[in-house]
């Protein structure tokens, strides 16, 4: 599986896309770059009916674990399951392709990136922190997509 998604990002990193910024340095040295998720000229990008369920089902997921304090790495670790859980499901049944499908990846590595950390997550502060990440990155899902 993580071959599978390696080789997906990959070929989706090597063909930029329209509506995508690639932020460069002002002061001439050489730096990373990083594709920028951004409004398709000022329109929300276009996602699959599947995409978007996904996202709702993951958002819920998330809203539920809210509702409770939580004290135990446990606790993460279900919630990691749960989470990755819905990522496989959204990524076999995406069926996008274009630009809209380069700018979903934009939005969906950084949470792919959180997921993973918190399945490596050494105490409850440091999932806390890592669960408010993705929080945050769910909830930006409606203000890119459609």
């Amino acid at each position: 599986m993580i071959l599978m998604l390696s080789c997906l990002f990959w070929a989706c990193k090597s063909n930029p896309s329209p509506g995508t910024e690639t932020p460069t340095a002002s002061d001439g040295q050489a730096h990373e770059h990083e594709a920028t998720l951004t409004l398709n000229n000022g329109q929300k990008w276009e996602a699959d009916a599947a995409t978007s369920e996904n996202v709702v089902a993951m958002r819920t997921i998330v809203q539920n674990f809210s509702v409770e304090p939580h004290t135990s790495l446990a606790d993460y670790q279900i919630l990691d399951g749960d989470l990755q859980k819905g990522l496989d499901k959204m990524i076999q049944e995406c069926k996008m392709q274009g630009p809209d499908h380069d700018a979903l990846h934009l939005w969906l590595e950084p949470l792919l990136k959180n997921v993973s950390e918190l399945k490596k997550a050494d105490g409850t502060a440091s999932a806390e922190k890592i669960f408010h990440a993705i929080e945050e990155r769910l909830d930006l899902y409606t203000q890119y997509f459609e």
